[in-house]
């Protein structure tokens, strides 16, 4: 009967997608170079956070958060300590990620985002 319930549960658990905000933000990733050289990247992550970052890696990087909701599925945040942007899953305290105006990076650590690493 033990068995019986553990297959079950596999089975139900096993229809869930366990990829994290890191991942979820690589597929939501896009860069492009502008006519100019600059790199722009767009992020949309899930349905609820949408952030721009302009002229990655120049003096005057720009940062938009174009729609982030606390109460949604992720939500974005700035880190001066890091200078990375903080994404942060709605559904979780402990699921969040770090994209680098300097480079346009992902990172699952503010220290790696920090260092480039």
């Amino acid at each position: 009967m033990k068995l019986f319930a553990l297959i079950i549960s596999l089975s139900f658990f096993s229809q869930f997608s366990l990829v994290g905000t890191y991942e979820v933000i690589l597929e939501g990733k896009k860069c492009q170079e502008d006519d100019y050289q600059q790199l722009n990247c767009s992020y949309k992550v899930g349905k609820d956070l949408h952030i721009e970052i302009a002229g990655i890696g120049q003096e005057d990087t720009g940062i938009a958060f174009l729609k982030s909701n606390f109460n949604g599925d992720y939500y974005g945040k700035f880190g001066l300590l890091h200078g990375c942007v903080i994404v942060n899953n709605g559904n979780s305290f402990s699921d969040f990620a770090f994209i680098s105006p300097k480079n346009g990076k992902v990172y699952k650590s503010w220290e790696n985002c920090k260092n480039q690493k």
